[in-house]
């Protein structure tokens, strides 16, 4: 998804309570000026609410979340909406085993939304590179070393 500003979790609640508003959100951020048919160029699209895809007049059909990490999922928008912000919204991130409880999806699914929301968000932090002095916080550099301890003498 592209960037979006920061909002509380009573906004979010609010701006995206159901499927239709987290459709319409992706519709405009995938398609500002509307889809435009891959087979004849046409901007004439119609959603076919039964399968949740638009079709040109020409019979090409297009789906709102294909190309995304939620194409093919039969999870509901919303829940994909609310993953990606309790992810998105902590530096320490979320578990699966919580993503769990507070979507109310199998184990096996929340582990798999999360597993496509890291590998998303890690393709977008590719671009990105560190220059100039960078300080991180809670982070210990190297590990155990192999074979003996250096032993110093102590001071007395």
């Amino acid at each position: 998804m592209a960037q979006q500003e920061n909002i509380n979790i009573l906004e979010f609640q609010q701006r995206f309570a159901t499927d239709d508003a987290c459709r319409d959100h992706l519709f405009k951020i995938r398609w500002p000026e509307g889809p435009t048919c891959t087979k004849c160029g046409g901007r004439n699209f119609y959603r076919i609410s039964t399968r949740n895809i638009y079709e040109c007049r020409c019979g090409q059909q297009v789906s709102l979340t294909a190309g995304t990490i939620m194409h093919g999922s039969h999870t509901p928008l919303r829940k994909w909406f609310w993953a990606i912000y309790l992810a998105a919204r902590d530096k320490s991130g979320v578990s699966a085993s919580q993503l769990q409880k507070e979507l109310e999806v199998s184990y096996p699914t929340a582990w798999l939304i999360l597993h496509k929301i890291r590998h998303g968000m890690s393709g977008r932090d590719g671009q990105y590179l560190l220059c100039g002095i960078v300080e991180t916080d809670e982070t210990y550099v190297g590990g155990k070393k192999k074979g003996k301890r250096e032993t110093r003498p102590r001071d007395g």
